[in-house]
């Protein structure tokens, strides 16, 4: 085991540094790409960052283990990336389950029916009319037949790439809102 490993975390490492002060330097040095590593596997922030800091206990704990002059990054992302797997199989396991029954009363159900399935198509074209003509210039540059990517068509209308997605999910909440109207009306025969 190398020597400056060998010493109390009070104590001094050949660099002047005490084992503990050395950790949080090689720490903070690598933490945005451990925590990107992490945040790329989960795609939640706050997950990331709970499973970043349940990582850096880790490290902590084995820090020991690590031999200065070695990888910190990879020791550290294998370190990290155990942790994410265990993070995602717990989350599977808690996720909701359907029981035997559950599962043949779905099967007996059909998904969809085509005329159900028309009349959502009819009264999108419907709620899509009634869309202003910039949400409907949007939604074809985003979702028709020549559709862009969000950055490509924020940089051509000179907007955000965030301004997009709040336009579309506004617009999609909108249209939804508008569908379930028009369905019911239907149903109903108002």
């Amino acid at each position: 085991m190398p020597a400056n490993l060998l010493l109390d975390e009070t104590q001094s490492s050949c660099d002047g540094l005490t084992v503990e002060e050395e950790f949080l330097q090689l720490l903070q040095a690598h933490q945005n790409q451990i925590l990107s590593f992490i945040f790329c596997q989960v795609h939640h922030a706050a997950d990331a960052e709970d499973i970043f800091q349940q990582t850096a206990i880790v490290l902590w704990e084995k820090f020991e283990q690590f031999e200065p002059g070695t990888n910190f990054l990879a020791w550290a992302k294998a370190i990290a990336g155990n942790k994410t797997l265990s993070f995602l199989r717990d989350k599977r396991r808690k996720q909701a389950s359907f029981s035997e029954t559950q599962i043949d009363q779905f099967a007996e159900r059909p998904m969809w029916s085509t005329e159900t399935t028309d009349q959502k198509l009819a009264a999108l074209a419907n709620c899509k009319q009634k869309l202003g003509a910039n949400d409907q210039h949007l939604l074809r540059e985003c979702y028709g037949t020549t559709a862009t990517k969000i950055q490509s068509v924020a940089e051509k209308l000179g907007r955000t790439a965030d301004s997009i997605y709040v336009s579309l999910s506004r617009i999609r909440r909108v249209l939804a809102e508008c569908i379930q109207r028009t369905l019911e009306r239907e149903e109903f025969g108002t």
